[in-house]
Parts: C-alpha cells; structure tokens; sequence
C-alpha cells in the first residue's frame, strides 16, 4: 500500500513540475491549433491543402474497396445472367408444351412477341451492366460518377428482369388458359 502511494505521489509530483516549468501543456504542444498548422512554418494550412489530404485520403479508403466493390458488381452481373437463363427456360418449355398439346390461343402470337422484346430488353440491360463493371477504377477521373451509372444501370436491369418474367407469366397464363378451354370443349 505504501509503495502504491509513493508512485502516485511521485507521478503527481512529476505532473506538478511540468505545469509548474511551462512544459508541454503551455507551449501549445497538444493544442488543436498544432494539429492544423504547417509543421515547417507554423501557418494554418490552406483549403487547398486540406482538399488535398482529404482528396488523398478518400481515394486511399476507394483502393481498399475497390476489388470489393467489382466482387459485387460481379455478382449482380452474374445474378441476371441466371435469371435471364431461368426465363429463358421457363418460356421454351412453355411453348414446347404448347405445340405438344396443340392447344390453340388467339393471342399466342402476341403473348410470344412480347416475350422475346422483354427478353432482348432485359439482355440489353445486362450488356450495360457489364459494360459499367469494366469501367470502375478509383484511380479513374469520376469513380463516383461510374458509380451512379453502375447504380441507375442496375435500375434498368431491375425493370428490364421484371417486365421479362411478367411476360413470361402472362404466356403461362395464357397457355394455361388455353389447356383448360380445351379440356372443357373436350368433356363436353
């Protein structure tokens, strides 16, 4: 216990000989005004200099994310490389399955048409998104600016995906009301 109390009295003393000589604390040392200041003249630095390191510091944080960020710009490319593949699927073996079963539809035409734009449309909209992956750099003059058309390009494939598959449904539809017509007629 007394040994603790000499140290603590020790360090306070040493404490109390800094304030009292002026030490670091008076001299400005640690004041805030040091941290803002030219360390060669001792001049607050400029807004230009602080752009600058703020500048540098941005891009240093860009580089660090930069893989991360094509990782998953990646991805979503290659989620709607699967998803125009699942339609694409889903929509040749409706069609398969409508001549098999030779149903009639008046607007089956119109129902195929409509699917083969939206899947041109949707394929389109992935071309973009490639496109825009290739691009990203933060080294690069507006990486930000790729950024946003990265973003609004994903808007588009998003729509583009979704008008797709409603077509797709709307072929199913029709094709599963043309089955049931016919069995109808036929049960007759």
């Amino acid at each position: 216990m007394n040994k603790l109390f000499i140290k603590r009295v020790i360090f306070s003393a040493a404490g109390l000989a800094l304030l009292a000589t002026g030490g670091l604390v008076l001299s400005g040392g640690g004041s805030a005004y040091a941290q803002d200041t030219d360390n060669e003249v001792g001049q607050p630095k400029t807004a230009e200099q602080r752009k600058a390191k703020l500048d540098a510091n941005k891009l240093r944080v860009c580089e660090k994310r930069e893989a991360s960020i094509n990782k998953i710009m990646q991805r979503i490319a290659t989620r709607g490389e699967k998803q125009i593949g699942v339609f694409n699927k889903i929509s040749e073996r409706t069609q398969a399955f409508y001549v098999k079963k030779e149903r009639t539809l008046s607007n089956y035409d119109a129902l195929v048409a409509d699917v083969n734009a939206k899947k041109v449309a949707a394929e389109t909209a992935l071309a973009e998104i490639k496109a825009t992956i290739v691009d990203f750099k933060c080294d690069g003059t507006d990486p930000h600016g790729k950024s946003q058309l990265f973003k609004d390009n994903l808007k588009k494939e998003i729509a583009a995906l979704k008008d797709y598959k409603t077509a797709v449904k709307n072929l199913i539809r029709g094709v599963k009301s043309a089955n049931s017509s016919s069995t109808k007629e036929e049960s007759q």
